[in-house]
């Protein structure tokens, strides 16, 4: 499994199949309508995260994004300690929304 992917490939991906993906950005400043638009999103503050992960699937891959991805990346390492299968998206929300524009 990769441990992160580009925007790109993240894209390429939800063309074909339905992906699981965590938004760790606060709901209260961030809309996560872009990537419910390619996937099926839950929503969990990273500061929330730490006490939230036990109600995710050990079973399910999931794709993590942050606003510019730095945070993902470490919050990926973090729930793959724990015994979870993640994978950041390289770039963040901000990645994503300037594809998108282009």
């Amino acid at each position: 499994m990769n441990l992160s992917v580009t925007t790109l490939e993240f894209l390429s991906l939800a063309a074909s199949q339905t992906l699981n993906v965590i938004d760790l950005r606060d709901p209260d400043f961030f809309d996560t309508t872009e990537l419910k638009g390619f996937t099926d999103v839950i929503q969990i503050p990273l500061t929330q995260l730490a006490n939230q992960f036990d109600q995710l699937d050990k079973n399910k891959t999931y794709y993590l994004f942050s606003q510019f991805g730095d945070y993902s990346e470490t919050m990926a390492q973090y729930l793959r300690e724990k015994g979870y299968k993640v994978v950041n998206v390289i770039g963040g929300a901000t990645a994503f929304s300037s594809y998108l524009a282009s």
